[in-house]
């Protein structure tokens, strides 16, 4: 009799053990969102991540002080990032934070963020704002809010931009107020 006991509880815990979801699965939590705590994600520190063109020339770079995964599948935060896009003209872009969304390849920068186009034989322009929308995949970059653009001794300010990095083409999309100095 006590062997068909310890039969009987061998076999509901192989059981239990088949029956367990797999590992690396999801678990869904009781309102039926999924339940990322069961999914490791990745934390890094001082990281450069470089994307080539078909080429395999570099096309931008991104370094981040900190890089931060919580679960595979979810967006990437960012500290302290930096883009920069290789090209006729050389843009760099910088922030306080970022989230890359891996979905839409975009990336969403906030906190003192610095746009800068350089261009051989010209002064550099800067265009700061708070948040910046970067498509890195068309290679586009937009806001709606307040913008400040300076480029030698010439400022302008406006409530919006789209810029299009293939086409070296920026455009501001409000009112434009600006100072403009003679050299």
């Amino acid at each position: 009799m006590r062997r068909i006991w310890l039969l009987l509880i061998f076999a509901a815990a192989l059981a239990l053990w088949l029956w367990r979801p797999p590992i690396g699965t999801v678990a869904e939590n009781d309102n039926g969102e999924a339940n990322h705590s069961a999914a490791p994600g990745y934390v890094a520190s001082g990281a450069e991540l470089i994307d080539t063109n078909a080429d395999g020339q570099p096309e931008f770079r991104m370094v981040a002080e900190h890089i931060e995964q919580p679960w595979p599948a979810a967006d990437v935060e960012l500290t302290s990032p930096r883009f920069s896009y290789a090209g006729e003209t050389e843009w760099t872009l910088t922030a306080e934070r970022g989230v890359l969304a891996q979905a839409t390849e975009q990336v969403f920068l906030t906190g003192d963020v610095l746009a800068t186009a350089a261009r051989t034989g010209q002064p550099p322009w800067q265009i700061r704002t708070y948040s910046l929308d970067a498509d890195l995949l068309h290679q586009q970059l937009d806001t709606k809010a307040d913008v400040a653009m300076v480029w030698g001794r010439n400022r302008l300010w406006a409530a919006g931009m789209h810029a299009d990095i293939k086409t070296d083409r920026l455009q501001l999309t409000s009112p434009i107020y600006g100072e403009f100095t003679h050299r």
